[in-house]
C-alpha cells in the first residue's frame, strides 16, 4: 500500500517526500484555481451568445416585402461584418427595437451580400441607419449614434399618434 501511495505521489520509496508532496499539492491547486474561472468564462460567453436574439435581416430578395410593403416604418442598419463601429450601432438599434416594439420594424442589411438593395439607395453605406416609410427613404444617419439620439430624430415618423391618425405622409408631423 505504501509503495502504491509513493508511486501515485511520485516519490521514491524510503525518502521523506513531504516537500515533494507540498509542491505537487500546490501546483495542482494553482492549476485548479486558474482553470475553473477560465472555463466558467467560456461557458458564460456561450450561454450569452446562445440567448442573444438576432435581429432579422433584409436581403435583396426580401427588400420589397420587408421594407416597401411594410405597414410600419422600417429602420434599416446597413453594416459590414468586419466593422467594429457597425457592431456598436447594432447594439443601439437593438435597444431601439426593444423600446419601440410595435411602432417600428428594424432590420439589418449586409452591404457586401446585398448589392442590389444598396444600389437602389447609394447613400446606404458603412455605419448607416436609415428609416423608410412606405418604401421611401425619409431619414438616414451616418456614423455612430446612441439610441436616444436616433429615437429623437425619427420620433415624428414612429409616434403612436401618427399611426392612429392613419396619415400617409412621409414627412414628420410638426
Amino acid at each position: 500500500m505504501s509503495d502504491l501511495l509513493c508511486l501515485l505521489q511520485q516519490f521514491e520509496p524510503g525518502t521523506d517526500g513531504h516537500e515533494e508532496a507540498n509542491e505537487w499539492f500546490y501546483s495542482v491547486f494553482i492549476w485548479i484555481l486558474v482553470t475553473i474561472p477560465i472555463l466558467f468564462a467560456f461557458v458564460l460567453a456561450a450561454v450569452r451568445k446562445k440567448s442573444k436574439t438576432e435581429r432579422p435581416h433584409v436581403t435583396d430578395m426580401t427588400w420589397n416585402l420587408d421594407v416597401n410593403e411594410n405597414e410600419l416604418p422600417v429602420l434599416v442598419h446597413a453594416y459590414h461584418k468586419w466593422s467594429i463601429g457597425d457592431r456598436v450601432i447594432e447594439a443601439q438599434v437593438e435597444k431601439l427595437r426593444e423600446e419601440c416594439t410595435g411602432r417600428v420594424d428594424t432590420f439589418s442589411l449586409d452591404i457586401e451580400a446585398n448589392p442590389d438593395a444598396v444600389g437602389k439607395f447609394p447613400t446606404l453605406g458603412e455605419k448607416c441607419v436609415a428609416l423608410f416609410v412606405d418604401g421611401n427613404l425619409v431619414w438616414q444617419a451616418q456614423g455612430v449614434h446612441d439610441h436616444a439620439s436616433i429615437l429623437k430624430e425619427i420620433g415624428g415618423w414612429i409616434s403612436t399618434e401618427q399611426k392612429a391618425a392613419g396619415s400617409g405622409e412621409t414627412a414628420p408631423p410638426d
